[in-house]
């Protein structure tokens, strides 16, 4: 037993590395700063707290569990701190950091928490590959996935978040990255408050009430993006109030009630998205004249588009009911897409409705709706619409690809065959 003890020594000041076996909170107080501090297997209850810079790393199989109502684990004006690998389980909040800088949250489970992670009043962190499970409880009952609050220079990356209030709720922060995250069955997937130097790229929202929430956001950028069947009476793949300069872009919203609604907005540019099988895909209301909505592809929308008086600016957009011609064979039609449709507002408003898609009155409404708007300067109307979308053209590049291929396979097995003919 001596022995070990030496060991154990030997280990601590010759790699400046703390083993806690039994005492975390002991061995966090008796560490030098950059200390490494490895937490064996096992269940710690307590509420541990952090506030110099080390490191502290779990095993698989290391659980920490909240003592009261206080959090697992605080960080509290400290720098350098890094945390990886343990599992938490807490009554209300899991982690929870304050004036921290430099700061990483990498491979943590939190598991029936009532919030995952808070960060307020800090610097430089970064949120990495966990994954956060919240309670059955009602979204009013729950907190956030990861918050961040008045914080600056902050990376939220790979992480998997279910069943909270907000999967990552950001308020008064400058420079965020939401990068290749996901968040499912929780209310907003991210929520945006007062907050400026924003990307949202490569994440996936599904079953959500609403994908992303967008609010008093300033240099803000939405790209690459799957938000996906968030189609309740109130949600929307996107929905941006009083927004500026914002670019949404290369972005897939499919099934959703909205795919993407701006209210009381400026400078918001709409490039290269597909909408696809939403109810409707654009909804605006008290959107400048700044904002376009560009090179988007509009496929098996009941709606495409609908706007109060001021309307939105459609420019070289795909519609798969468009059925103009190009005479001039530049590849935009002739003649201009009008999306207002009257029976499409009605079949939002009523499902039922779509069984009369096709019949006679409904042919001739359309037809109305369009020939009354078509020399509306700021209604729905397209000018310029494509007759191809960028979809297609990706599919017949990659039937030409598989031609040549089949073609190349076919002529060196008919060689082949030929020669095993003549041996």
């Amino acid at each position: 037993m001596k022995q070990i003890g030496l060991l154990f020594l030997f280990f601590l000041f010759t790699s400046q590395t703390a083993y806690a076996e039994f005492d975390i909170q002991f061995a966090i107080d008796q560490a030098k700063a950059g200390d490494s501090i490895h937490i064996p297997a096992g269940r710690y209850q307590g509420n541990f707290i952090v506030r110099k810079p080390i490191k502290l790393y779990g095993h698989k199989g290391t659980e920490l569990y909240s003592q009261n109502d206080e959090p697992a684990l605080k960080i509290d004006h400290a720098t350098n701190v890094s945390i990886e690998n343990i599992r938490i389980i807490a009554k209300n909040k899991g982690i929870v950091a304050n004036e921290t800088e430099n700061l990483e949250l990498r491979a943590i489970e939190l598991k029936d928490v009532q919030a995952g992670i808070h960060i307020q009043r800090s610097r430089h962190i970064r949120i990495l590959e966990n994954r956060i499970i919240g309670n059955e409880s009602h979204f009013a009952e729950k907190g956030n996935g990861i918050a961040v609050f008045k914080s600056e220079d902050v990376a939220i990356e790979q992480n998997t978040i279910e069943q909270v209030q907000d999967g990552i709720y950001v308020e008064e922060v400058k420079r965020i990255d939401v990068q290749r995250n996901k968040v499912t069955k929780s209310r907003y997937g991210t929520h945006f408050m007062y907050s400026s130097g924003v990307k949202v790229l490569f994440n996936t929202y599904l079953h959500n009430v609403t994908g992303l929430m967008v609010m008093m956001t300033t240099d803000l950028e939405i790209s690459s993006n799957t938000v996906s069947t968030h189609n309740g009476f109130n949600s929307y793949g996107v929905l941006m109030y009083d927004t500026q300069e914002a670019m949404i872009r290369k972005n897939s919203f499919q099934h959703n009630r909205v795919g993407v609604a701006l209210q009381k907005s400026s400078i918001i540019q709409i490039q290269e998205n597909r909408f696809q099988m939403n109810q409707t895909a654009l909804e605006g209301t008290k959107v400048d004249e700044r904002s376009t909505i560009m090179d988007n592809q509009f496929t098996g929308n009941i709606l495409t588009a609908r706007s109060d008086s001021q309307g939105l600016r459609l420019k070289h957009n795909f519609y798969d009911d468009y059925t103009g011609l190009d005479v001039a064979g530049d590849g935009f039609g002739d003649v201009p897409y009008v999306a207002v449709s009257s029976f499409g507002q009605w079949m939002v408003r009523q499902p039922v409705y779509q069984f009369f898609v096709a019949s006679p009155s409904v042919v001739i409404l359309t037809s109305l709706d369009q020939q009354i708007n078509k020399t509306e300067r700021n209604l729905l109307v397209d000018n310029e619409p494509k007759l191809m979308s960028n979809m297609k053209e990706t599919e017949l590049s990659l039937n030409s690809v598989q031609l040549l291929i089949g073609l190349v396979v076919s002529m060196c097995s008919l060689w082949l065959w030929k020669r095993g003919i003549r041996v």
